[in-house]
């Protein structure tokens, strides 16, 4: 799927460090970021900018205004290990549900 990479999601970048918070001897682990608002998923990511968006919907819409945007589903699972694995967070708009 091709990204587009946006101003908002530059804006995000460029307020903090990239790469998810690391336990003090061990590797990053991913955080559960399933049912938070978008913002709030960048936040906890830390702002990884390797960090992948799909849309839930299955529409390929792109993600403009994080705010706008709920995380349904995450992939890889809250406390894998980060270790050179990709993030894909399944998304839709605020006001619509998610489908299981």
């Amino acid at each position: 799927m091709k990204r587009i990479v946006t101003a908002s999601v530059l804006a995000l970048l460029a307020l903090a460090p990239a790469g998810p918070a690391r336990a003090d001897d061990g590797p990053a682990l991913m955080p559960q970021v399933a049912g938070r608002g978008l913002v709030s998923a960048y936040q906890a990511l830390h702002y990884d900018p390797a960090l992948r968006l799909r849309d839930g919907r299955g529409a390929g819409r792109h993600v403009l205004w994080p705010a706008s945007w709920k995380v349904c589903a995450q992939s890889p699972d809250a406390g894998t290990p980060l270790t050179d694995r990709k993030v894909t967070l399944v998304v839709v708009k605020n006001h619509e549900s998610c489908r299981t």
